[in-house]
């Protein structure tokens, strides 16, 4: 894709190598008619304001687009900029050319109907526009397309902009324009997006990634050819028909944010040799991979197979990662020529490979499906544009995983979905019914995101009903925004006399949860404001005030009334200077004068003969290892304030199962919850009865654990302990896999 600015010449002799005679003339006339409206505008660069709708259409027309998105590329700002309205531009060029150029402007008045009478903020005119893009899109793709390398172009000439201004974009291309091109599988403006917009956000990670790839390639090169001539020559042996072999390096936007993830400076960039080996047909490329895997030996778990199952994206490939015999691995992407251009532009081959095999009914109604998802999720909240919008892009445009139906088929779900979110992508009714799980024949927690890859299975009753901490984005039971909606809207379609019912109940269970089984309903209903308790019931039972919200109120109301422990010891340098230690259970400290630790280094606590403790950087030479056995403390820093933390006594009710204790204590620990005591569970009846003392340091903690113990598939019942009184018959089970509120 040219770089540079297009003239008329240009894009002239471009659309003339594939347009018709008569397209052309209606071509020429939206240029002549856009470039008289423009006038004499100037872009920020000083440059002729025309040059950037002449641009974009000449981006298009790389592609061979047809000449109403030409057409509509050279108008996108006349309706926007100049006083020429939508009306007038469906007068001279007809309703196809008016309908994508009204999709792709930016919206500068809301109508009463949409704004309802009150003044938007920006964000929401912006949300607003966005909305009416997507929506435009799933009726005709080349509205988004315009839009895209309308982006494009202002990315490429965004320098002359002020830097707030470029900051903005930038995010914003991140955020909404980068993902899109990826969902219609445009590769090279993806990456190119990207990579404008980090230059932007963070110059000096781009200049050094860049820099660094540049070299690894340079590096690279002799070994390629080497590797290359070698799968050449092996797999013509093998009577396959290689076509080429390509190094093909990470896009600099994916390495900067696996650096930064691993926490890896910038310049040690990934080293991995990346290849792309080309072949004749699909058959050649499995047959190829079983030849490579002869050849040098696979690395396990490195192997996905986007041929067989492709990528809603229009991507597909065979993966492969491989260590040669010299030690070095490789990641390998085997794939047709076909797949290889299709996977640079994506939607694009429509338009450029028109009437060819490379544009096929199968890839069409991938696009179809991708449209759907977008305009189901556009439409959610139709008189909320933000709602639909935040949709859009956290659940379509997120990294995808995909996972399988018993029967087999793909549902391609946003990374960190759950159980939850399939049931509700497969049937608003099964998500509403949700009464347990099974990921590969294994009884799974409602709360626990799926792996690509799983096969799961919903289990629904008829009277189940979606449960009101499912909206809690805490707890983690809902990760996507149309499984929120739709579980939120189960609720508000409840009567009030049913509302107000469930709100009751609910909140007496959550009471009884917390071990404060006769807590005062009014003195619940006076801390939040309202006259009276049937107005909090109602809410409650409508889930617009959540049960976990009213605990973590309760809960702080009460938090100073019992007996509390301090976690962390404070301890002085020979200077004076105070610092918070963690882990040191209550043991005196001293900092070692030798390595002379300071926050925030790593720190270990060596724990000496008279049961005191020397703080020292985890690397301290004097920390020798003969020394070392069993006097060694994991320490960290602490905030300024010492954590204080109250004891509880928890008990947990289950049908047992193997791995339900250590997956108890494992979300302890991931809290970072201290447990002080574990009574011996006992059992009655098939029934396990589990003590646990723990060690809370906020309200907000105890509601989250008692919440995410009471997630995991067979446990019926959780409580605080009143005042360390277990009465095992208080609170009985209503079913072995779940109970509803």
């Amino acid at each position: 894709m040219d770089h540079v600015a297009a003239d008329a010449k240009a894009f002239f002799e471009q659309i003339k190598s594939y347009l018709k005679v008569e397209d052309r003339v209606c071509v020429e006339e939206a240029f002549d008619f856009a470039r008289r409206e423009h006038g004499d505008q100037r872009r920020k660069s000083g440059e002729l304001f025309f040059t950037h709708p002449l641009t974009v259409a000449y981006y298009l027309a790389q592609y061979h687009l047809d000449a109403p998105a030409l057409s509509a590329a050279l108008l996108h700002d006349v309706a926007e900029d100049t006083r020429v309205s939508i009306g007038e531009i469906e007068t001279h060029f007809g309703r196809e050319v008016a309908r994508l150029v009204d999709g792709v402007t930016k919206l500068k008045e809301l109508s009463q109907e949409v704004s309802q009478g009150q003044e938007l903020t920006a964000q929401e005119i912006q949300d607003a526009s966005l909305h009416k893009l997507l929506a435009a899109m799933t009726g005709d793709v080349r509205t988004v397309i315009i839009k895209l390398f309308d982006r494009l172009h202002n990315m490429r000439t965004i320098k002359a902009t002020p830097q707030h201004k470029q900051v903005q974009k930038a995010n914003e291309t991140l955020a909404i324009y980068a993902p899109l091109a990826n969902r219609l599988g445009i590769w090279e403006l993806k990456s190119e997006l990207e990579a404008l917009s980090l230059e932007v956000i963070h110059d000096e990670a781009y200049q050094v990634i860049k820099q660094r790839r540049e070299q690894l390639g340079r590096e690279q090169q002799e070994i390629f050819q080497s590797i290359s001539d070698q799968i050449f020559d092996f797999l013509l042996q093998a009577n396959l028909d290689v076509r080429n072999v390509v190094l093909e390096p990470e896009n600099i936007y994916t390495s900067y944010k696996a650096l930064l993830a691993n926490g890896v400076p910038f310049h040690e960039v990934d080293k991995t040799m990346r290849l792309v080996v080309l072949l004749e047909d699909w058959h050649s490329c499995y047959l190829a991979l079983g030849h490579l895997h002869q050849l040098w030996k696979p690395v396990p778990g490195k192997f996905d197979d986007y041929i067989a199952v492709p990528r809603d994206n229009l991507y597909r490939s065979l993966h492969t990662t491989v260590v040669t015999t010299e030690g070095q691995h490789l990641k390998i992407r085997l794939r047709t020529v076909a797949m290889h251009k299709v996977s640079k532009i994506g939607i694009l081959a429509r338009w450029l490979y028109s009437g060819t095999p490379w544009w096929s009914k199968g890839v069409a109604d991938r696009v179809d499906a991708f449209f759907d998802n977008i305009n189901e999720n556009i439409n959610i909240e139709p008189q909320n544009p933000t709602t639909g919008v935040k949709g859009v892009v956290e659940d379509v445009f997120r990294q995808q995983i995909r996972v399988y139906t018993p029967r087999g088929d793909v549902v391609e779900l946003a990374q960190g979905a759950t159980p939850i979110d399939f049931a509700y992508a497969i049937h608003t009714g099964l998500g509403s019914q949700c009464y347990a799980a099974y990921v590969n024949d294994e009884l799974y927690s409602l709360n626990k995101p799926l792996q690509d890859g799983d096969r799961v299975r919903i289990v629904k009753r008829p009277r189940t009903q979606p449960q009101r901490a499912w909206l809690d984005e805490d707890l983690g039971y809902i990760a996507t925004n149309y499984a929120r909606y739709h579980a939120r809207r189960w609720f508000r379609r409840l009567s009030k006399k049913t509302a107000v019912a469930h709100g009751k109940d609910l909140l007496q269970s959550e009471l009884n949860m917390l071990g404060l089984a006769g807590y005062s309903h009014k003195d619940v209903a006076s801390s939040f404001t309202y006259d009276n308790t049937r107005a909090l019931y109602y809410d409650l039972g409508r889930a617009e005030l959540l049960p976990t919200v009213v605990a973590t109120r309760v809960l702080e109301d009460k938090w100073s009334q019992g007996p509390a422990r301090d976690l962390d010891n404070v301890v002085y340098s020979p200077t004076g200077e105070k610092f918070i230690v963690t882990s040191a259970d209550n043991r005196k400290l001293r900092l070692c004068g030798t390595c002379e630790p300071r926050p925030p280094d790593p720190v270990v606590g060596y724990v000496r003969a008279d049961e005191g403790v020397t703080v020292h950087q985890k690397r301290c030479h004097t920390l020798r290892p003969e020394r070392m056995s069993g006097r060694m403390l994991k320490l960290g820093w602490g905030a300024a304030t010492p954590r204080q933390a109250r004891q509880l006594s928890i008990e947990v009710k289950v049908y047992d199962r193997p791995g339900l204790l250590f997956e108890i204590t494992q979300l302890i620990q991931d809290e970072q919850i201290n447990i002080a005591y574990i009574t011996p569970p006992s059992s009655r009846k098939g029934e396990m009865y589990i003590i646990l003392t723990l060690e809370i340091v906020r309200p907000r903690q105890l509601v989250r654990i008692l919440h995410q113990i009471y997630a995991l598939a067979n446990v019926f019942a959780v409580r605080v302990v009143p005042e360390g009184v277990i009465k095992p018959d208080e609170y009985l089970p209503n079913s072995s896999l779940y109970r509803p509120e």
